[in-house]
């Protein structure tokens, strides 16, 4: 692992940055030190101040985030990593977070008589995993898992048609403190219509918040079908609602010629193109004599 030396910034941009901090100790450290936010280093915040560590008196004590090859956040003395974490997060994880564990630098001895400590407003309390949106009954359900959880307030929904602009559509309460794997779900019942991008905001007891990453369904509906895509598998669901009137479907390659046909259908079909050549069919889906037409596409 390489050695990174941070520089010690001018005192009047150090000041701009204090509103986050990370305490350390445990281990060598000898007693609690306070770290402050002071810029990003490798495309993450770093935080840094000084403690006493195995005796030595002002030593300078970071938390900053290494890249590739190595990718792992680092807790240093003087410009030295000592202990390590391998998650992927956008801030450092607390020692509380189960499931991103700190461990001892191969080759560098730091050990005391109690666990590491890494805590603060600055820490990501809580990892959150498997954050998927899918359709259910004409509804998108949000699905999410936390492996453990610190000081944990609750998670906003979050909604766009853009992937920029973001509204609000409800809060899930988290469990504030919990060492055990914990499952959560939100139904939208009011999808847009087209691709509509989610996201959560989890917040903290301190109103400290730090969001999910983005998950994404494509819904669309006319008057009484709604079609679905599932990502990776050229399947698609189309839901259609009872009417008086007979449902047909037919599948046309770029060429007019008809490669799949379904009379008489009713609730949810699935369209399967897997087995085609890749390129752009049209599935027709006619209703009396009206006919809606929606675009397959093959990779």
């Amino acid at each position: 692992m390489r050695k990174l030396y941070l520089l010690i910034f001018l005192t009047t941009y150090f000041s701009t940055v204090r509103s986050q901090n990370i305490t350390v100790t445990g281990e060598c450290i000898n007693s609690p030190a306070l770290l402050n936010k002071i810029a990003d280093v490798d495309g993450k915040v770093a935080y840094e101040g000084t403690g006493t560590v195995d005796g030595n008196v002002g030593v300078v004590i970071d938390v900053y985030w290494i890249g590739a090859p190595d990718n792992v956040w680092v807790v240093a003395f003087d410009g030295q990593p000592y202990f390590q974490n391998s998650c992927n997060t956008i801030a450092p994880p607390g020692t509380g977070n189960a499931a991103c564990l700190w461990s001892a630098v191969s080759g560098q001895t730091c050990t005391g008589g109690t666990a590491l400590a890494v805590t603060g407003s600055g820490v990501l309390p809580i990892t959150i995993s498997n954050f998927t949106a899918g359709i259910n009954n004409n509804q998108v359900t949000l699905k999410w898992k936390t492996a453990s959880e610190n000081n944990n307030k609750g998670f906003e929904i979050q909604r766009s048609q853009d992937g920029l602009n973001w509204d609000v559509l409800g809060f899930v309460s988290g469990n504030i403190n919990s060492s055990v794997e914990k499952k959560y779900e939100f139904v939208d019942m009011n999808p847009l219509s087209g691709t509509g991008f989610y996201r959560l905001r989890q917040v903290d007891q301190d109103e400290k918040f730090s969001y999910s990453a983005v998950a994404s369904v494509k819904y669309l509906k006319a008057n009484f079908y709604s079609i679905i895509r599932n990502n990776g598998n050229n399947r698609y669901q189309l839901n259609i609602e009872p009417a008086t009137q007979p449902v047909n479907l037919s599948v046309i390659d770029a060429g007019g010629k008809k490669l799949m046909t379904k009379s008489g259908v009713a609730g949810i079909q699935y369209i399967d193109i897997s087995h085609f050549p890749s390129g752009i069919y049209l599935l027709q889906i006619a209703k009396g004599t009206t006919t809606f037409t929606e675009k397959l596409i093959k990779f």
